[in-house]
């Protein structure tokens, strides 16, 4: 129950409209009973041999036989139905009947009124309800440190914020406004039942005790079989993400029917799991239902004793039987909500694992937005599991100095940027700004300082000016997002598109060749204006000529700067002011180009291979 109120929470902020909807309710089950079950009598009375303004009798029980409860309960009964005979009676029997068959059709049509008014009320509050549930989900995903991304499949993620969430959401939210729907019509029926005979109303609910027990236990096993099928609803996404951005490796390999094959297992595996959920979810109805004739039948066996016994009428017994069944259609429907309840309770137990999950890095609290001397890496130690992948790793980059990192892939290049950038934390070692740990600055304004190019360019599906300011904490003018363009010697390509800053360039920018969305990269980095670059192998991936265009723009972009440039084409770092050759995790030599010549060691070797392989002649 913990976990149900806490979902339940969601809904505090709409305490107004769910107060108006628990009004527009009580009306509604008010109607129901009006139109219904205190009708009844009065037609009894229209279509009785006696006169239309005779109250139908109500049989006294033996003296004996009479106590205090009963007396006022009979007392109630009396008044109830005397006060709606004056309502109805007319002169004659025929005039009665209308003026009974017009308040029927007044109750209904208030009743469906006050019904549609509570629906609508419900659909806003649960559509609210839904946005803040996947927001808060959504936010809370988006700030997990990097790592946790690396340990869950993306499927895993897109079924928390949509499947998981739409579950609680139709499980629980929805059941909030049944359950109270249906109890009030429960509680009024039942009140009819109370007065007409309490003994006769214990009786009937001690035989329904049955179907709410088995309920219960339907629930669990609902529960955790729901389990099952949402983590094989994970699986499936993770499949589906993994196929689609790795089509071109699918259909360069032929791969197509093995593909669908391995889809096909996946849903045979998911139908099996809802066909068992299913299973048990259409036990609950015609159980309920053969329990709620049965409670009925025996009922009328145990008020038709009291009948003969005249302790009640034959009139309340058919009222009695007529509310009963109209009791059992509120109960049954919050049974059954009970047990979809626990199938949203599972995945509300899996949400709320995920909000509370503390993060792994802890933020600091000072501000950022300029360095002034240098960036230091002092004897920085790091592992992503058994084996280092930084082993006492220390080195400065001094304010306007262009540092380059190279080395075989593996020897942990990207990995002194990730740190920097606090995607990960040093597990020895300390990493500073202008002498501060950089775990004491505001992570997000840590990484303000930083504009960043990576090898894999990520561009979204929007137009090429709202890709160029992504980024911006502000909205970002025009004119800024051409000079920022123009650095990256991009405006000249995107003049020429159909649409030009407007031009929308699909998913991932299908629309742009590599070296433009490198360009297009690069920009929304100039736009940031950060005091630091990095350039991660921003050209590797790109053909000779593009990489000569691209190469000028990072030139352009690095003017006046301090830059980090991880570079896998060797010549690209002639000019910086200091390299650093990686090996295996540790620094092996460090110095300018000139100076690394010399040395005639670990980078005049990888320098002069590169050098002597792109000068060889392709063969016929």
């Amino acid at each position: 129950m913990k976990l149900y109120f806490r979902v339940l929470k969601f809904l505090a902020p709409e305490k107004y409209q769910i107060a108006l909807t628990v009004l527009v309710n009580f009306l509604a089950s008010l109607f129901s009973v009006v139109s219904i079950g205190t009708l009844l009598p009065l037609l009894n009375a229209v279509f009785s041999p006696e006169s239309a303004v005779q109250s139908p009798a109500l049989t006294p029980p033996p003296a004996e036989q009479t106590d205090f409860f009963r007396e006022k309960a009979d007392s109630f009964k009396n008044d109830l139905i005397q006060g709606f005979q004056q309502l109805v009676t007319a002169e004659t029997r025929e005039g009665t009947l209308l003026n009974v068959c017009l308040l029927l059709i007044g109750a209904f049509v208030l009743k469906n009124f006050f019904v549609y008014f509570s629906n609508q009320i419900v659909n806003r509050v649960e559509t609210k309800t839904l946005k803040k549930l996947r927001d808060t989900v959504f936010e809370k995903i988006v700030q997990m440190e990097l790592g946790y991304f690396n340990r869950n499949r993306v499927g895993t993620l897109m079924n928390y914020v949509m499947g998981e969430v739409n579950m609680v959401h139709s499980n629980i939210g929805s059941s909030f406004i049944t359950f109270l729907r249906q109890f009030l019509n429960a509680a009024f029926f039942l009140a009819v039942l109370f007065v007409i005979s309490w003994k006769l109303t214990f009786f009937a609910f001690a035989v329904s005790g049955l179907s709410l027990w088995s309920i219960r236990v339907l629930g669990r096993k609902i529960r955790a079989q729901a389990d099952v099928v949402q983590k094989q609803s994970g699986d499936m996404n993770s499949l589906l993400q993994e196929v689609f951005n790795g089509i071109k490796v699918v259909k360069s390999n032929a791969m197509e029917a093995r593909e669908a094959k391995r889809f096909s297992a996946f849903t045979d595996t998911y139908r099996r799991a809802n066909l068992k959920v299913n299973a048990l979810y259409g036990i609950i109805s015609p159980f309920n239902e053969t329990m709620g004739v049965a409670a009925i039948a025996l009922v009328l066996w145990f008020g038709g004793r009291q009948v003969f016994a005249g302790e009640i009428t034959s009139v309340e017994l058919m009222v009695f039987a007529f509310a009963l069944y109209s009791v059992m259609n509120p109960i049954k429907a919050i049974a059954e909500n009970i047990a979809r309840v626990q199938e949203g309770l599972s995945a509300a137990e899996r949400l709320f694992a995920l909000i509370d999950k503390p993060s792994a890095m802890k933020n600091g609290t000072k501000k950022i937005d300029k360095f002034e001397h240098e960036i230091r890496f002092e004897e920085v130690w790091f592992r992503y599991g058994e084996k280092p992948v930084l082993k006492g790793v220390s080195f400065t980059v001094r304010k306007g100095e262009m540092v380059g990192l190279v080395g075989q892939s593996g020897s942990g290049k990207s990995t002194i940027v990730d740190l920097l950038l606090r995607f990960y934390d040093v597990e020895k070692g300390r990493i500073l700004i202008d002498g501060t740990d950089i775990r004491e600055f505001d992570i997000s304004s840590l990484r303000r300082l930083f504009g960043v190019v990576n090898q894999e360019v990520i561009l979204f599906n929007d137009t090429i000016a709202k890709n160029i300011a992504y980024g911006m904490t502000g909205e970002a003018i025009p004119k800024q997002i051409e000079q920022a363009a123009k650095i990256a010697n991009a405006h000249a390509f995107i003049l020429e598109k159909p649409e030009q800053y407007q031009t929308l360039i699909g998913d991932r920018g299908v629309q742009l060749s590599g070296g433009q969305r490198q360009r297009i990269s690069i920009a929304r980095a100039m736009l940031k204006n950060p005091p630091v670059l990095i350039f991660d192998e921003a050209t590797s991936a790109l053909d000779n000529e593009s990489e000569k265009v691209v190469q000028a723009a990072i030139e352009n972009a690095m003017s006046e700067r301090t830059a980090i440039v991880i570079a896998h084409r060797l010549s690209t770092l002639k000019n910086a002011d200091k390299i650093i050759v990686m090996e295996q995790g540790e620094i092996i030599e460090q110095g300018s180009h000139a100076e690394l010549m010399e040395k005639n060691g670990t980078y005049r070797r990888l320098y002069e291979m590169q050098f002597a392989t792109q000068s060889q002649p392709i063969s016929a």
